[in-house]
């Protein structure tokens, strides 16, 4: 079924998503729109009979690994590297006056 798409419809979906459309682009705009819909039209067509839904269209290789807890750094580990430590803290350069 084509739908077709007409000045005024593209000025009513402008109006409704709040796009600033000029009096010249609204020609163009219904074209493309009309073609848009065209193939959405052409994706109707095609049999999805018998085909599962995909949850992503590729193959995920790289998954998740499972959230296991693992031991952290103590705080001497952590500061054995720090450039500047004080009272077992960070110590940086002041940066709010």
């Amino acid at each position: 079924m084509a739908v077709h798409v007409d000045v005024a419809m593209v000025r009513q979906v402008a109006k409704l998503a709040k796009l600033s459309l000029t009096d010249a682009e609204l020609p163009d705009v219904a074209r493309d729109l009309e073609r848009v819909l065209e193939l959405v039209a052409v994706l109707d067509e095609v049999d999805v009979q018998g085909v599962a839904p995909l949850v992503h269209p590729h193959e995920l290789g790289l998954l998740p690994r499972a959230d296991v807890p693992k031991p952290g750094l103590t705080q001497v580990q952590a500061l054995a590297n720090a450039p500047a430590q004080e009272d077992g803290y960070f110590l940086t350069p002041r940066v709010i006056g």
